[in-house]
């Protein structure tokens, strides 16, 4: 799994930058930011690792000497380090901009070689700065990047970075069907839906609202062949939608166990593990080949399939004698046990493995 990375400048960001000399030059003058610590800490809870990266003007030589550069360092780690913050990587370019060197921010010479060697996840990170340098930094990494100002202060980005929406887009075109599809987990459960079946709509409309999963899903299948296709790879998409938008799986409660729910004459027991292996159990017999232009057979398969490729481990027990009542109870039970599992309790990863 790619790694999430903020990349921070120092001076300015971190601890103050002194408006005469721009350049902390002892001990003394060392002050952080207002929020800093406290969102660091939030960041690296969250998993993100923390990188370094900053321009020193002139460093080594009498205008900044490396001794006193390295001692405020240490002093900051040392801090740092006393709430349980730690600093993965610094990177320092220590020329002047007349220098034209490579590796002066925002150019990307400085993490070049660390670049070369470590993949990291560019959707979920980010540069904080003070200057436009940084936001230009941002953009040569193809990431976003967060100035930092009166307006913009550490607690306000760091809240923006780690409630970040869990969204996920899903295009997928075969032969035999084209589907669109947009997931919010973190929604209100308002949906679009339009499959060319329509109790299969109303049965993903029922998943979107009682699971609080904002969707939108759009299919154009080969109906005239059968409805087997069109049902299959809307499970595809769907639970590659949850696994893009559910991403490390990061402060999520994991388990949805025994949800009970019934539907008049009708009880679907639906128990889920957010596990990464996808064993599928299930337990259903109906009496009817079809309800509307819905196939019952392919209740099992559409299940199997999402838990399949969202890596749900599931199980469902489903009992009753009117087939709709039974068919739509599990639609209901299933989404309400992923709105249970999806949700996000935690600062860390549920499993002593340290991933899921």
């Amino acid at each position: 799994m790619k790694n999430k990375v903020i990349f921070i400048d120092r001076d300015g960001t971190i601890i103050k930058e002194p408006p005469e000399t721009e350049q902390v030059n002892s001990l003394e003058e060392l002050e952080f930011m207002p929020y800093v610590i406290s969102s660091l800490k939030r960041l690296y809870e969250n998993n993100f690792k923390l990188i370094i990266v900053t321009n020193q003007d002139n460093l080594g030589t009498e205008l900044n000497p490396l001794e006193n550069f390295e001692k405020i360092n240490n002093k900051i780690f040392q801090i740092l380090k006393s709430e349980n913050i730690e600093i993965d990587k610094i990177f320092v370019c220590p020329h002047t901009k007349d220098d034209n060197c490579n590796c002066r921010k925002p150019k990307l010479g400085m993490i070049e070689d660390w670049l070369l060697n470590n993949e990291f996840d560019k959707e979920n990170s980010y540069v904080i700065g003070d200057r436009t340098t940084d936001i230009e930094f941002a953009k040569n990494l193809n990431i976003k990047g967060f100035l930092l100002n009166n307006d913009n202060n550490w607690k306000k980005i760091t809240d923006i970075i780690i409630n970040k929406p869990r969204i996920s887009e899903i295009e997928r075109n075969t032969k035999e069907t084209s589907i669109k599809l947009k997931m919010n987990l973190d929604g209100t459960g308002e949906y679009k839906i339009s499959t060319g079946l329509e109790f299969f709509n109303h049965m993903l409309e029922q998943f979107s609202k009682h699971s609080g999963i904002d969707m939108e899903l759009y299919c154009q299948g080969d109906l005239k062949v059968d409805e087997h296709h069109t049902i299959e790879d809307c499970a595809i998409a769907i639970g590659e939608g949850l696994k893009k938008a559910l991403n490390d799986k990061f402060g999520i409660e994991r388990y949805g166990w025994e949800r009970i729910l019934v539907m008049d004459e009708a009880q679907t027991t639906v128990s889920i593990d957010i596990s990464n292996r996808p064993v599928f159990v299930y337990d259903a017999v109906f009496n009817r080949e079809y309800v509307g232009d819905f196939p019952t057979e392919m209740t099992k398969h559409f299940f199997e399939t999402l838990c399949m490729y969202s890596g749900i481990n599931a199980h469902i027990s489903i009992k009753g004698t009117n087939t709709h009542h039974m068919i739509e109870s599990c639609f209901k039970a299933f989404a309400k046990t992923i709105k249970t599992a999806i949700k996000k309790t935690n600062s860390q990863i549920s499993s002593t493995k340290g991933v899921l």
